[in-house]
Formats: structure tokens, sequence, C-alpha cells
């Protein structure tokens, strides 16, 4: 292997353990695996922390190579019928695709480690939108289940299309031009676009 993608699955269902200590535990995982190994390493992580920017962080400061933007969790359901937990699994969708573009335009220039994004990219429109906000990396898999390898093409093509009517020459060129980077106070950029998205709501 060329390199190593670590995703934890894990759900903290211990009341006694704190998000510190997971985070924690993340970052001593790092340190161990860069430890031993002579690959890259990068670290898929999940939404769900109380400060998914000071994780990266600490990642980071790890020397973790590349961070993955969010891994997702397959929750059961409820069979009413046999009143028990039933397994249910649903590819991605576009609806995924927000929360992950907002971590990348947030976390670009601020972390030393490569980014990719995953969950929610189902078209080559997405594709592009991951790049703008700073991905250096864009993982396909539930839209290459519905759609079939030829969507790779479809992605490519729609990509130079793109760049060739903005006048970019190079992915690097776009890459992180709608994130966070020359931003000095994020939080009340994110703050104002939070009150304009509410002020744009009209009723149907």
């Amino acid at each position: 292997a060329a390199g190593l993608e670590v995703n934890i699955y894990d759900i903290v269902s211990d009341p006694r353990r704190s998000g510190l200590a997971v985070e924690t535990e993340l970052r001593d995982l790092v340190r161990e695996l860069k430890g031993l190994l002579r690959i890259p390493v990068a670290m898929k992580l999940s939404p769900y922390f109380t400060a998914v920017g000071n994780l990266a962080h600490r990642l980071d400061e790890a020397h973790v190579d590349g961070l993955v933007l969010f891994n997702r969790f397959y929750l059961p359901d409820i069979d009413t019928e046999t009143m028990t937990m039933a397994p249910r699994i649903e590819l991605s969708t576009r609806a995924e695709l927000p929360l992950r573009l907002q971590w990348m335009a947030l976390l670009r220039g601020r972390v030393r480690a490569s980014l990719a994004l995953t969950g929610g990219v189902g078209t080559p429109v997405d594709g592009v939108k991951a790049l703008l906000a700073g991905a250096d990396a864009v993982q396909l898999v539930s839209a290459v289940m519905r759609d079939g390898p030829a969507l790779f093409g479809r992605m490519r093509d729609w990509l130079a299309t793109f760049m060739a009517g903005r006048g970019f020459h190079t992915v690097e060129d776009m890459k992180g031009r709608v994130s966070f980077s020359a931003t000095d106070d994020p939080a009340a950029v994110e703050r104002a676009a939070y009150i304009r998205t509410l002020q744009a709501w009209t009723a149907p």
C-alpha cells in the first residue's frame, strides 16, 4: 500500500468516557501509527465531535498526513413486527454534502495535512464544489454504485469545462477559492451567513 486511511467507527456509548478522552485516543493512535509506518497516514473523521477544528489541529500536530471528512454512522432501525433492532443501510445523498463543504472550507489553510472530502458527492457539480471549498481529493462511492464507473468520465469532462470557462489552468488554481483561508474571523462570517440564510427563506 502507498498509504493508509484509518476509519475509526466508534459510537461512544459509555457515559463516563469524555470527549477529550476520545479525541486524545485518536491523537495517540496517529502518533503510534506514524512511529511504525513509513507510508502516509490519513484519519477519517466523524462530524460528531464537540470541536472538529480543534481535533483536526491536534491530529495535525501529531503529524497526520491527511484528514478525510467525514465518515458515516450506519444506524439500525426498529422492526415493529419483531420489536428488535434491524440493520439498515442507505447510500449517501447530496443532502450530506453541505456539512462537508463547510468544514472543508473552514480547515483549508489552517492545517498542514491534506484534506479529502467524502460523502454526498453525487454529480460533477458536487465535485467542483468540493475543490472550491479546498479539498485535495474527492472520494466517490455511493454515486459510482448508483451510476456506474462512467461517472468518472463525466466528472472529469465537467471539471475541464468549468475550469476553461472560469480561466483556471490547473486544479491548484481553483482549489480553496471559496474557503475561509484568507478570513481572520471565520466564525463571524459563518454567523453572518446563518443570518442571511434565515432571511432568504420565503413561504412556498
